[in-house]
C-alpha cells in the first residue's frame, strides 16, 4: 500500500484546514432563532471549539514532515532556517492582524472590549494564552509558537544522539499526554466551575496534540508498514466510527455542563482527528476530490481567515443585529472573502520571497509542500 504520493493530496489537507476552520468559525457565531439551519448550526457550535484540535495535529503533522525529510536527506536538521520559514508564514499576517485590531478598538465597540498597550505587547511576544490579551482567539497561535521552539529543539536533541526512532517518539508523546492531564485533572478537582482560559488554552495543557501530530508524520515517513495496518480496509470502517462516535460527544456535551471534558477529551480529540486525516487523505476516488476541492480552496487560505473572521463576525453581528440567514451570509462572505484577500496580498507575497531566498532543506513529499506553504 503506498501513501500520500499523490500530488492530488494537496487538495485533501487543505479541505481539513477547511473542515478546522470551519468549526471555528461557527463557535462564535451569533445564533437566535429556531430554524432547522440555526438548530443545525448550533449543534455544531457546541463542538466547534475541536476544529483547534485538528489545526494542531495537521501542524504537528506537516512541519515535524518538513524536518524528519529534512534528516534524512542530510542527517541533520537547520533549526535556526526552520523557525525562519516559520516566521515568514507566521508573522506577517499575525502582526498586521494585532496592529490593526487594536487600532480599530480604539475606535470602536466591533471586535468587543476596549484594547490596551499591556495586551497587545503579550500578543507580540506570543504569550497571550498566559496573560491578558487583546484578541482570544490568538491563544492557539501562542500554543503552536511555544511549539515550534521546543519541537527544533527536541530533533536537535534527538538527532545529536542518534534517537530519531520510534520509541524516542512514543516516550516524548506519552509524557506530554499524561502531563497534559495531569494539569487538567489538577483543575478538574481544584476547581468547580467552567473556565476556558484556564482549562484549555495554556501550551502545556495541549502539546501533547501537536506532538501526535509528530509521531503520525514519523509513522508516515518511516513506519509505513504501521500506516499501512491502521488504515487497511480490514480495520479503516471500525476505527472510523469510533473516532467519529468519540467526536460526536463534543458536540452532544457542553463544555459548561461536563468540566471533565477537557480532562479526557483534549487527549483523545486529536488521536481521532489524527485518523481521521490519515483516512481523507488516503481517499483516492476523484469524485471525493472533485467534490471537496471548492472548499479545499478556502481552506487554503485557513490561516488569514482564522484571524480575521472574528472582527468579520463582530461587524456582521452590529450590522445585522438580529440573526438570522443574512447575517450567517454577511459573517461567513465576508470573512472567507477579506481572508482569502489578506492572504493574497500578503501572506503567499511573503512566502514566495521565503522560497527564494530561504528554500526549504527537505525534497517535500508533494503532498507536504503545498500544505505547509
Amino acid at each position: 500500500m503506498v501513501v500520500f504520493e499523490n500530488m492530488k493530496r494537496n487538495i485533501q489537507l487543505d479541505f481539513l484546514r477547511f473542515c478546522g476552520v470551519f468549526l471555528v468559525m461557527v463557535t462564535h457565531t451569533y445564533i437566535t432563532g429556531n430554524t432547522i439551519l440555526d438548530k443545525g448550526l448550533s449543534i455544531i457550535k457546541v463542538g466547534g471549539w475541536t476544529g483547534v484540535d485538528l489545526f494542531f495535529v495537521l501542524s504537528g503533522y506537516l512541519v515535524s514532515g518538513l524536518i524528519i525529510r529534512e534528516q534524512e536527506l542530510y542527517g541533520s536538521f537547520n533549526a535556526v532556517r526552520f523557525l525562519i520559514r516559520r516566521g515568514f508564514k507566521i508573522y506577517p499576517t499575525y502582526y498586521l492582524f494585532i496592529i490593526f485590531s487594536f487600532i480599530l478598538g480604539l475606535y470602536s465597540h466591533s471586535i468587543g472590549k476596549p484594547p490596551t498597550l499591556t495586551g497587545l505587547f503579550h500578543e507580540a511576544i506570543f504569550v497571550a494564552n498566559y496573560f491578558s490579551n487583546n484578541n482570544g482567539i490568538l491563544w492557539s497561535i501562542s500554543v503552536e509558537e511555544h511549539f515550534y521552539f521546543i519541537l527544533a529543539i527536541v530533533f536537535l536533541i534527538l538527532i545529536r544522539f542518534k534517537k530519531i526512532e520510534l520509541r524516542s517518539f512514543i516516550f516524548i508523546y506519552a509524557f506530554l499526554l499524561v502531563e497534559g492531564i495531569g494539569f487538567r485533572l489538577y483543575n478538574y478537582f481544584h476547581y468547580s466551575d467552567f473556565n476556558f482560559v484556564r482549562d484549555y488554552t495554556k501550551s502545556h495543557f495541549r502539546f501533547d496534540s501537536l506532538f501526535f501530530g509528530v509521531l503520525l508524520a514519523y509513522l508516515v515517513n518511516s513506519k509505513s508498514k504501521i500506516i499501512a495496518w491502521i488504515l487497511s480496509y480490514k480495520y479503516r470502517i471500525l476505527f472510523s466510527v469510533m473516532a467519529i462516535g468519540f467526536l460526536m460527544t463534543n458536540f452532544i456535551l457542553t463544555r459548561r455542563n461536563y468540566p471533565l471534558l477537557p480532562v479526557i477529551n483534549l487527549a483523545v480529540n486529536p488521536v481521532c482527528y489524527g485518523y481521521l486525516m490519515l483516512v481523507v487523505i488516503d481517499i483516492k476516488n476523484i469524485k471525493f476530490v472533485k467534490i471537496i476541492s471548492p472548499l479545499a480552496y478556502i481552506g487554503k487560505y485557513s490561516y488569514s481567515i482564522y484571524l480575521f473572521h472574528f472582527v468579520f463576525d463582530n461587524i456582521a453581528m452590529r450590522l445585522i443585529n438580529h440573526g438570522g440567514v443574512f447575517y450567517y451570509l454577511l459573517y461567513f462572505s465576508s470573512a472567507i472573502t477579506g481572508g482569502i484577500i489578506i492572504s493574497k496580498c500578503i501572506e503567499y507575497p511573503l512566502i514566495g520571497f521565503r522560497e527564494r531566498y530561504f528554500p526549504s532543506r527537505s525534497k517535500e513529499p508533494a503532498v507536504i509542500l503545498t500544505a505547509v506553504t
